[in-house]
């Protein structure tokens, strides 16, 4: 073989090994997102916080070929009649913080955010607002700053530098 032939796979082979060490890392930030998701659905109603607002997981956290993330919920409350379904997305190149503040939250780049909100009420009634906070609707589990090192760990594997930042029970 040529030196150039041997040169280009030694690089096509190492460019592989880092896409496929960060998709595993991406898919890792979505097991510990979605393993909490499904805890929270799960103890909402027993958690001795509950204020009457419940959660039914639609589209569990993805992450889109462009390189978002994102999810869909139906949510209930006694403050409204009806229901809302809740999908949110932002790049994840967009994320800067996780922390946790009544619910734990991706805080990204000025208005990175997309949140749709779809409610059925008397009328159906859409609103799409773009943020800079992605609300995780994980609020009732305490004492779980681990899971903040966690995910802070996960994506900056990943190659986003999220930075933990205050943790509020």
């Amino acid at each position: 073989m040529e030196k150039n032939t041997i040169k280009r796979l030694s690089i096509f082979i190492i460019l592989f090994g880092i896409w496929n060490i960060t998709f595993a890392q991406e898919k890792t930030i979505l097991k510990i997102l979605n393993r909490e998701l499904k805890r929270e659905v799960k103890n909402q109603v027993k958690s001795s916080n509950f204020n009457g607002d419940t959660i039914r997981i639609i589209k569990e956290f993805t992450i889109t070929t462009d390189k978002k993330l994102t999810f869909t919920i139906k949510k209930t409350s006694p403050y409204f009649s009806g229901y809302q379904i809740i999908q949110q997305e932002v790049p994840l190149n967009k994320i800067k913080k996780v922390g946790k503040d009544i619910q734990i939250i991706l805080e990204t780049e000025k208005n990175a955010v997309e949140t749709k909100f779809t409610t059925f009420d008397e009328e159906p009634k859409e609103q799409i607002l773009n943020e800079s906070l992605f609300f995780l609707y994980l609020s009732n589990e305490k004492q779980n700053d681990d899971l903040g090192i966690e995910l802070q760990n996960a994506f900056q594997k990943a190659g986003y530098d999220v930075q933990k930042d205050y943790w509020y029970d």
